[in-house]
């Protein structure tokens, strides 16, 4: 994996979460009391691919099970734990076989000591698959070697969650939401090094979807000229926030492959975007979003295109709402252009931008609905910014001998407009 170097301490934003996020922690942390409420009474299952033993009950570490045929072959009752050795390696495709419920799920986890425990596929082409069932955990586990997918979600997730996973070294994509997904969490994991996208979403409606606190990079290295951002789809509730997203689709289709691609065709989206840091995405924009999204606290830096990308929205009508990031390095600021025959409103306000590459910090490009005001230009040296505290963020602002306007570019005429 290529480690970039992280960006400078002035630009990192405390952890802030939202109402969302914080109402989807708390839903969690009350279904983490009553699953410990609960644990007496749910079954604890092993499995160790060394020492264990197909034959045995499972219900201990010395009576652990071995393959993962047994495991996909055994019903589970609700809020059972299915445990694998840590640094231990299992090859083949593990297969969810049972459903939880709201407050008790399956839970497909780790024990011991050493490195996660890992589900290579060798080859097959899912490491990993939800197979249909609901009120299921991941937590802790390795997954790789898949031909396509690392982890396949669906056809429907409902009430899913990956934690501490690391989904890399796949053929395909390393997460893939197959269907429209209700109450999923991926959180704290790493998503890396896969050939397709990182995550994608392959239908729309998808409602609370909370991406939080993942490393998504280096993925889309297949060269067949797919799009392969870090994240594609098209959310209508949720967040994605506090991620790191970097260089991914390095080798995919020259300027379509994002660091995080909002696809078109999501009416009445209120997907936020948020606290995330979007660099080094090789082949595109920081940000793609043609479906309304509300963008804010991001740092989003040195991508090969706009650090963010708006419009292409065809037929339906999107809001754009985008404060409080900061920009630098990219190949122009925030670029809106090629709008569709639905309407497009932007609220463009106090955003910080550095460095702009050949085009200007703003561009719109076609007659939109538009609000632009309190944003900084400067293409002076992050250095010479003088570090200042507005609400929400801890973003260098310029210093007060540095202009606080810059130039709109408007495309249809290259017009000039004063950033106010």
């Amino acid at each position: 994996m290529d480690h970039l170097p992280p960006p400078p301490p002035a630009i990192e934003r405390p952890a802030q979460p939202s109402l969302l996020v914080s109402a989807r922690r708390s839903a969690d942390q009350n279904a983490a009391q009553n699953a410990a409420q609960n644990a007496e009474d749910a079954p604890v299952f092993y499995v160790d691919a060394t020492d264990g033993d197909d034959r045995r009950s499972g219900r201990g570490p010395k009576e652990a099970w071995k393959s993962l045929e047994k495991v996909n072959a055994t019903a589970f009752p609700p809020g059972s734990r299915v445990l694998f050795e840590r640094g231990e390696n299992w090859r083949g495709s593990l297969l969810a076989s049972s459903s939880g419920t709201t407050d008790r799920p399956i839970t497909y986890g780790a024990y011991g000591k050493g490195d996660s425990p890992v589900i290579d596929a060798r080859g097959a082409s899912i490491a990993v698959s939800l197979n249909g069932r609901t009120n299921v955990a991941f937590d802790g586990l390795a997954i790789t070697g898949a031909a396509d997918t690392g982890l396949l979600l669906g056809p429907r997730a409902r009430n899913v969650s990956v934690t501490n996973v690391t989904v890399a070294g796949n053929g395909g994509s390393g997460i893939v939401v197959q269907g429209t997904s209700e109450g999923l969490r991926i959180d704290g994991s790493a998503i890396t090094g896969n050939g397709a996208y990182g995550i994608v979403h392959y239908a729309a409606d998808n409602t609370d979807q909370v991406i939080t606190r993942n490393t998504i990079a280096d993925n889309g290295w297949r060269k067949d000229g797919g799009v392969y951002s870090g994240w594609n789809g098209r959310i209508l509730t949720g967040e994605i926030a506090h991620n790191r997203v970097f260089n991914n689709g390095v080798n995919g289709g020259e300027g379509r492959s994002h660091g995080l691609y909002h696809d078109q065709g999501q009416a009445g989206s209120a997907l936020k975007i948020h606290d995330n840091l979007i660099h080094d995405n090789r082949r595109g924009a920081g940000i793609l979003a043609k479906s309304s999204t509300e963008i804010y606290r991001n740092v989003i830096f040195r991508n090969a295109d706009a650090g963010l990308s708006l419009g292409q929205n065809r037929g339906i009508d999107v809001t754009y709402r985008v404060y409080d990031n900061e920009f630098y390095d990219n190949n122009g600021g925030v670029l809106q252009h090629q709008k569709g025959n639905g309407s497009i409103t932007l609220e463009l306000r106090d955003n910080l931008f550095h460095r702009n590459g050949k085009r200007a910090a703003i561009i719109i490009a076609d007659s939109i609905g538009k609000s632009i005001t309190g944003n900084r230009v400067s293409n002076d040296a992050k250095s010479e910014a003088k570090s200042e505290t507005r609400a929400g963020t801890t973003a260098n602002q310029p210093s007060a001998n540095q202009p606080s306007g810059g130039t709109v570019q408007e495309a249809s005429g290259m017009r000039p407009e004063s950033v106010r």
